[in-house]
């Protein structure tokens, strides 16, 4: 299987346009899904490259700018890797109990890995309580797709849940490791994703 490109991240310094937080108050965003990078063309990275970036991260978690800080050497790539970077998905930042709007700054390492690709679908609650009584829905036998179509608040919902063949790295350390435990037909149970909770099933792969 050809080789994608795993993102690992590390913190290194957050400000924000606003003010600059107390760092005993502030709890950083946490990485909970990445899009791909594109290819790249040189042939000069073996195992990895890393790159520094920017990124503002709203109150609902998702990166309103992004910008490269250093280069990979192929504008075209820098480019389009900043327009990846715009789909990535964080919980918000919260300081003093509030999700906040911060900027934060990042190294990221870019390792070359096989992808582990799933046919995933999903039911998306907006609370613990809800979460908890469609799991338990399930566990009971409850039919997946109508329990998507009762209470998901996803926009997945049009499409019975379904969010398409994801390779699960791109997923937070915390859910890749749940997904690709899963056999097909098993679902996870509620899982913390920024506001939200979802539960994950693996269906059959759409080739």
């Amino acid at each position: 299987m050809k080789k994608i490109f795993f993102i690992c991240l590390f913190f290194i310094t957050s400000g924000c346009t606003v003010f600059q937080p107390e760092e005993a108050n502030l709890i950083q965003p946490k990485l909970l899904m990445q899009s791909e990078l594109p290819p790249l063309r040189q042939s000069t990275f073996s195992n990895y490259f890393e790159f520094y970036c920017e990124m503002q991260i709203n109150l609902h978690g998702d990166v309103e700018r992004a910008k490269l800080l250093t280069s990979s050497g192929d504008a075209e790539w820098d480019s389009l890797a900043e327009l990846s970077l715009l789909k990535w998905k964080y919980s918000p930042a919260i300081y003093d109990g509030h999700p906040i709007k911060l900027l934060i700054s990042r190294k990221i390492r870019v390792v070359f890995a096989e992808p582990i690709i799933f046919s995933i679908a999903e039911i998306q609650l907006d609370n613990r309580e809800a979460a908890d009584s469609v799991y338990q829905a399930l566990l009971n036998g409850a039919d997946f797709t109508l329990l998507v179509q009762n209470y998901s608040t996803s926009d997945s919902k049009t499409n019975n849940g379904f969010i398409g063949n994801v390779n699960v790295k791109h997923f937070s350390e915390d859910i890749s490791f749940e997904l690709s435990q899963l056999k097909e037909g098993e679902f996870t149970k509620p899982l913390n994703f920024g506001d939200h909770y979802i539960i994950f099933k693996r269906i059959k792969l759409n080739n």
